[in-house]
């Protein structure tokens, strides 16, 4: 079950996973950390009790978790399920939903060296990436099939890696590690939300970080030397740690985690957005839960 932060995934996953005897697996890249609570939303002690909750808190400061050993973590706890039953995994990290999905392939890192000089290839053709797409059309049509010759960015991605290795991205891509798939049917919620009332629930989160100590839980954490830890400056943690650095007024600090975690949502928003898979539910819906249990029955019956 994925959707946008702040659109009530994990009350509406409770609900299913009490009905439906299920269990729920974490798909947030903030809630996968111990020493992050106020500002990664997470659920309640009431709410990790009412169902058996796996893949939170299962990384430690200064550590910081990859996609790889996200999905390392997720077949582990897989193999020590002792029974079959529903796993609703839940979330707004599409890149953690992608590798569950689809697998990863790795790619080796692209030295500072290429990159430069792809820069300067680009430079010397006025910013126009026309010759690199010639060039991946030749090398990797398979790529160019399934990408845009204006876009910009995925272009030079694809050039510092074709550039950088022996092998061009669809060959990489068919090394992938084992992705989830075949573990079962997979059935896809996504909630949406018309804007308006998705900011309205946005700045009411802000609002209900602040009172619960989000700034002392920042406070906290740089006090212990994390002031440069890579999750600190996830959406409201990076607000509050350059609150604290220069302060403000805290209506101007709630301001800017709104438009902030609005922005992230955006983000959210257009990535789930292109799965055609998904099954969108409008979240504002009074039928919502019912919308949802009807959905389930039909699959898991």
């Amino acid at each position: 079950m994925s959707g946008p932060t702040a659109s009530g995934k994990s009350a509406l996953a409770i609900k299913l996973a009490l009905k439906f005897k299920g269990v729920i697996f974490n798909c947030d890249s903030i809630q996968v950390y111990n020493e992050l609570n106020v500002g990664a939303a997470k659920p309640t002690p009431d709410e990790f009790n009412q169902v058996p909750h796996f893949l939170f808190n299962i990384a430690t400061a200064p550590s910081v978790m990859s996609v790889a050993l996200y999905l390392q973590k997720v077949k582990d706890e897989l193999a020590r399920l002792a029974v079959d039953v529903p796993i609703f995994v839940v979330g707004g990290t599409g890149f953690y939903f992608l590798a569950l999905e689809k697998g990863l392939y790795e790619i080796p890192k692209t030295p500072n060296e290429l990159k430069q000089s792809l820069l300067e290839e680009l430079s010397k053709n006025d910013g126009k990436t026309d010759l690199f797409w010639k060039e991946i059309l030749i090398r990797d049509p398979e790529w160019a099939k399934k990408n845009h010759p204006n876009d910009q960015y995925r272009i030079l991605r694809a050039m510092e890696i074709l550039r950088n290795n022996n092998e061009n991205i669809s060959q990489l891509k068919q090394k992938k590690s084992d992705s989830l798939s075949g573990l079962g049917q997979i059935f896809k919620l996504h909630l949406r939300f018309e804007t308006k009332l998705l900011e309205d629930r946005i700045r009411i989160r802000a609002k209900k970080m602040l009172k619960d100590g989000l700034l002392q839980e920042t406070q906290n954490l740089i006090d212990l030397g994390l002031s440069d830890w890579a999750p600190l400056n996830s959406v409201g943690y990076f607000e509050a740690k350059q609150y604290l650095r220069h302060p403000s007024s805290i209506q101007q600090l709630e301001d800017q985690i709104t438009i902030a975690t609005r922005q992230l949502a955006k983000k959210q928003r257009t990535w789930f957005q292109r799965d055609l898979e998904n099954h969108f539910l409008d979240g504002s819906s009074d039928q919502l839960y019912q919308l949802a249990e009807a959905h389930l029955a039909r699959i898991l019956s």
